[in-house]
Parts: structure tokens; sequence; C-alpha cells
């Protein structure tokens, strides 16, 4: 039997069905930067400041400290890029490595700021469970400003110099979902208006990328932020967004920017190193003849990425064909899935079964675990319930990790399994497609082209439309539309049903069908 959820309206207009789908999207909002919130909201940002611009000020040597994935990196990279652009030199940055380094203030970075003797740190994207690490630079005469996202425990929060954090419980600015870089944007706004000196339009772009690739909700502010990009794509303009606009296909409406968007986002998750250098730094930064080597470089590790990621997947299929359970718990004892890609891995799994997904492996002489899980449930709540298990653990409420000896496993998944009989309610499987909208074959027109494109950006809470023709004559189809192919084979000659994504404007994706009966 198909596993098709439909809308309750489908004989409505086409966008009126989208509107039905998306509440939380107003589809005619004219949103942009003016209707964003104060940034003077946020809990602490004026310390922040005020110890930014004394450092400004008196050529203070300082360092940003940015997590090594995507949102990590471009929330450094703005931060670096607003400095220059106000004239200060006195700062530098550090990506720590996470194949080498667990997360959050490290050994390698405090030896960084010893070094060289750094008085000022700025942490994004991370730090806001590094106790230990704030304490040991506090140490050192380095005050500690952390600019973070992640989810707040009261019981690890450090006794930094300032923290800026949307989940912070002081904090009044009314928007939790903020990435890393998203944060760090909101900071350098505040830094524009108090030295007089407007943001780039490129900042709000790399913001995009970075929240793109961190999976945050695309409602709210994060929607606005990507739909001024989307936008007004003439103003995001920087020496690397011009460099990759010429190795992309040409740009011709506001999907071809979005796939833009996420391109880069999938490009820049690459280039980790030793040392705290990270190839999508230098590659941001350079503005020489080595640009295009780095970019080469990148896109080298990015299609490696890619192929590891189709051998990762195809394994988990034979391990998930008939897997039954309430919860998905793995053991790489075989290092089948490199410790980078099992945040990915576990999502894989969340998509395909609805159930919490934990994974853990050997990783530096220790034990480490990426979970993922659907709505209803709470990855960072599972792994406190265990945290005297636990070296150190943090995330978000549906992405978390954490790192144990190995001594401390069956102990851990005892507790583990007892969380789950506590909060894991039983729920029915969701349908296998839940459509958002009916329309024919013959109404896939600019119009409604159009009328899609105003649900950009996609992302979490607002997930690309999933749509459904009747009645389609598979070779009508196949003369009027370029098809991307699913592994699903067409019954030439025959009518169809099928649920599909329109892809471009001329181009769709089959995800199912059902034979009409003649």
């Amino acid at each position: 039997m198909v596993s098709w959820k439909l809308p309750d309206d489908e004989q409505a207009e086409f966008i009126e069905q989208l509107r039905k789908s998306r509440k939380q999207i107003d589809l005619d909002s004219a949103a942009g930067l003016d209707d964003l919130p104060d940034e003077s909201l946020f809990a602490n940002i004026e310390v922040l400041a005020d110890r930014i611009q004394r450092a400004m000020y008196t050529n203070e040597p300082l360092v940003i400290f940015g997590h090594d994935d995507p949102d990590g990196v471009t929330g450094t990279y703005i931060l670096h890029d607003f400095f220059n652009s106000v004239g200060y030199q006195k700062h530098e940055y550090y990506i720590p490595n996470r194949n080498l380094w667990p997360h959050g203030i490290q050994d390698d970075f405090v030896e960084y700021v010893r070094q060289n003797g750094f008085t000022l740190a700025i942490v994004v994207d991370n730090g806001i469970s590094s106790r230990a690490g704030v304490e040991q630079l506090k140490s050192l005469g380095c005050d500690t400003l952390i600019v973070d996202h992640h989810l707040i425990q009261p019981q690890q929060l450090p006794d930094a110099f300032g923290i800026m954090n949307p989940r912070l419980p002081q904090c009044r600015y009314p928007f939790k979902d903020l990435a890393g870089v998203g944060v760090a944007l909101m900071l350098i706004r505040h830094l524009g208006k108090l030295l007089e000196h407007e943001v780039s339009g490129s900042a709000y772009f790399w913001t995009a990328v970075g929240s793109i690739a961190d999976k945050v909700p695309m409602v709210g502010i994060n929607r606005i932020i990507l739909r001024y990009v989307i936008e007004n794509w003439p103003l995001m303009r920087d020496p690397s967004i011009d460099f990759l606009l010429r190795n992309f296909k040409r740009l011709n409406d506001e999907m071809d920017i979005f796939d833009f968007i996420s391109n880069t986002s999938r490009l820049i998750a690459n280039g980790r190193e030793a040392g705290g250098q990270h190839m999508a730094m230098r590659f941001l930064l350079q503005m020489g003849d080595e640009k295009a080597q780095l970019f080469e470089a990148l896109e080298q590790e990015k299609r490696q990425w890619e192929s590891e990621l189709n051998r990762i997947f195809g394994y988990l299929d034979t391990i998930l064909a008939d897997f039954e359970a309430r919860a998905f718990i793995y053991f790489d004892d075989e290092d089948i899935i490199p410790y980078n890609f099992l945040g990915t891995a576990s999502t894989y799994v969340v998509s395909s079964l609805n159930i919490p997904a934990i994974m853990i492996k050997y990783h530096n002489d220790n034990m480490v675990c990426e979970g993922r899980c659907p709505d209803g449930f709470n990855m960072v709540d599972a792994f406190a319930h265990c945290k005297e298990h636990l070296i150190q653990y943090g995330g978000h409420a549906k992405a978390a990790g954490f790192s144990m000896k190995p001594e401390q496993y069956d102990d851990f998944l005892s507790c583990y399994n007892e969380y789950l009989d506590l909060n894991l309610k039983s729920v029915e499987p969701p349908p296998r497609f839940e459509v958002d909208a009916v329309i024919r074959l013959e109404d896939l027109h600019f119009a409604n082209w159009q009328n899609l494109l105003k649900l950009l950006p996609y992302g979490i809470h607002n997930p690309e439309p999933l749509l459904l023709a009747r009645g389609v004559d598979v070779n009508t189809l196949m003369s009027k539309m370029t098809l991307e192919y699913n592994n699903i084979n067409l019954p030439r000659g025959k009518k169809i049903d099928m649920v599909f994504y329109w892809r471009t404007r001329q181009s769709v994706r089959v995800m199912d069908y059902v034979l009409r009966e003649p």
C-alpha cells in the first residue's frame, strides 16, 4: 500500500496549498535587515564589544578560535574580515582539527596562545562547555570571549570574560536558533554600529553558508538572512565569492543562488589541517595565485568526501534494510565509518528510520560518539542523564556528541537504555512521503515556479516541498522535463501518479510512483 500523506485540499490553487503546508512561513513577507531584532538584546554583548574595542584601541594581540566545521569557519572568517575592514591588524585565527583534538578549547590551542602571547581569545561556535580550557587561558593572562549557540549546561558553563549565546537564560534576544556564525554576525553588526562602520554584504553571504551547513531551522531570523542574500545577490561580493562564481554554473534564478550557497557550504566542509590552519580559511584569505590551487585541493577533498559518503550510505543500507528497534545504537569496532563521518551517518539513519541514532567508535585512545534524533527526543538530555560516564558532551537537542573512556562503555549503554525506557515515546511510523501540494504536469509553468521559489531557503522546519502529479503520461513527462534519476525506472508508455521534487525550472526528481489503472 502506498504510504503518502496528501494535502487536505488538493483542489486548491498551487500557491494556496503551499501556504497551508508551510504555515510557519509567511510567503508574502518582505522582511529585511531592518526587521532584525536589536542586537543589544543579547546578554553580555556590551561586555564583548567593550573588550574588543579596548583590544583595537591598544593594538592588543587577539586570536579567533573557531570550530572546524563550516559554521565555525565562516564565523571565524566574518570576524577576521570585519577586523581587517576597520583597520585592525593584530588578529590571527586558529581552527583546531577534530581528527586530532576533541571539541572545544584543548591543550593545542592553549599552547598556541602561550607561545604567541595573545591576551584576548574570541571563541566561535564552541567553548560553551570548555570550563577547564578557559581557566588555562586565564592563567596565561588571556581573556576569553565566547560566541556560541550550543545548548547551555549550567554545570559546565565556563567562567569566561564574556559569553554571547542566545540560549543563556538571561538573554532577551527573541530568536534562539541562530547558527554560531549567526551569533558572530550579530556581534559584528553591533560593533559596526558602535564604530560607525558598515557590515559588508559578503558577511551575510558567509552567514548563509554556515547556517545552511549547520542545519539550523530555516525560519525566523535565519530565513530573513537567507532571503536577504538571495534577493540582494548583486551586493554579495568579495574576492572568494567572485572566484567561486567563475567556477560554478550560470545563476539564472533564486534556486541557482540557493544551490550555489549550498555547494559552497559543502566545499568548505573540507580542508582540515594541523597546527591551527585550515585550507578553507586559507582559501578565503588568499588573494594571489595560490587561491586557485587551494580551490582545486578543496574540490579534490570534496570529491573524495562524496565518494566516501556513498560508500558509507551503501553500507548502512545493508544494516537498515530489516532493522526493527526503538533506537539505533552502533559500535564501529571494525572501523568502517571514519570519525568525521559519524554525525552524517547518524543523520542518515534518522532520516531512514525516524528513530534516535548514536554511533560510537574508538578515537585517540578514547571512545567518541555522535547522536542524532527526530522530533520528540532530546539527545543532549540523554547524554546529560549519563554524564557520570562521559569525559565531555554537548551540542543541540537533535544533534550532539560526547567522548568517554573505553571502560565506561557498558555502564553508558545501560544508562542510555534506561533513559530510552523513561523518555522514548512509542509513535506510529510516519508516512513515507508527505505531499505538500498536488499539481498537474501542465501547471509546471513559470508562474508556479516563481511561487515555489518563495519557499526558499529550504532546510529544517522548511524542507524542500514534495509534489504529487496524477495521471502523468511517462512519455510526455520525458519529452517536457529533464529527469534527475533516483534509482527509479519509470514505465514508458504508461500513466502514473508520481511524487517528486521540482528541482529546476525544467527538471524534476521522481521519488515514488504508482501505476494508474487503464
